[in-house]
C-alpha cells in the first residue's frame, strides 16, 4: 500500500510502519523511495502534529484496545490531518456476520486472529473521542462478497489453519497459472458490487477521519 501511495504520488514523503521484521525487511528490499521502519501501532516514530495524513488497513480489529492506536494517530496528525482506514465491521448491522456469531461461528476470530467486532456507531464513537470525527464513509463487503469470504473460512476450517495468506499463495505458486485470475476475478467481483451497491452499508467501512483543530 505504501509503495502504491508512493508510485501514484512520487511528490509526498511515505512511510510505511510494521511489527513484522521480515515483513519491513522484505519491503526494503526494493523501497521504491518509501522509508519502512520496525514499529508498532501504539508507539509510532513520529513527532507530534508532524504528519499530513495517515492510513491503516485490517489493524484495529486484531487489537486488544484499539482506543490506544486512534490515540497515538492523533497525536501525530497535525491539525485538520487526514487518517483513512480499512476496518471489518463484523458487528454490523443487516450483514451476515452477526447473525453467524450468533449461531456461534468464529472463524475469522481463529483464522485471522479478529478480536473485535466493530460496527458503524461504534468506530464512529471511538475516532470521535480522541479528536478524529468521521467525515466519509465508503463500503464494500457486500452480500455476495462477504458470503465467498465466509465460505473461504469455512474451507479452512475442513482443510486446516494456514500461516500465510492468499496473496502468499499466488505469489509463492508460479506453478499454478490458475490461482491469479482466479483471485482476479474475485476481487473483481467485489469491486464491481460495492460500486453497485455504494449506497448501501457493507461489512467493511472506508473511513476517512480528520484531526480536530
Amino acid at each position: 500500500m505504501a509503495k502504491a501511495i508512493k508510485r501514484e504520488r512520487p511528490d509526498l514523503s511515505v512511510n510505511g510502519v510494521d511489527v513484522s521484521r521480515s515483513a519491513i525487511a522484505t519491503a526494503r528490499v526494493d523501497s521504491e523511495g518509501v522509508e519502512f521502519r520496525i514499529s508498532t501501532a501504539s508507539h509510532l516514530p513520529f513527532d507530534d502534529a508532524s504528519v499530513d495524513a495517515a492510513t491503516m488497513f485490517d489493524v484495529l480489529e486484531h487489537l486488544e484496545q484499539p482506543e490506544t492506536v486512534l490515540e497515538e494517530i492523533a497525536r501525530i496528525l497535525k491539525p485538520g490531518g487526514l487518517f483513512h482506514l480499512a476496518l471489518p465491521l463484523e458487528g454490523q448491522r443487516g450483514t451476515i456476520y452477526p447473525m453467524l456469531s450468533r449461531l456461534g461461528w468464529d472463524g475469522k476470530r481463529r483464522h485471522s486472529g479478529h478480536i473485535q467486532a466493530f460496527d458503524e456507531d461504534g468506530f464512529r464513537r471511538r475516532a470521535s473521542a480522541v479528536g478524529l470525527p468521521v467525515q466519509h464513509v465508503r463500503w464494500s463487503f457486500h452480500p455476495i462478497f462477504a458470503l465467498i469470504d465466509v465460505l473461504y473460512y469455512c474451507w479452512l476450517d475442513v482443510r486446516g489453519p494456514v500461516g500465510y495468506s492468499l496473496e502468499d499463495i499466488v505469489a509463492d505458486h508460479p506453478d499454478r497459472p490458475l490461482l491469479r485470475p482466479l483471485k482476479g476475478f474475485v476481487a473483481s467481483i467485489g469491486w464491481y458490487e460495492s460500486r453497485l451497491l455504494r449506497r448501501f452499508r457493507g461489512a467493511c467501512g472506508h473511513f476517512t477521519c480528520v484531526r480536530a483543530t
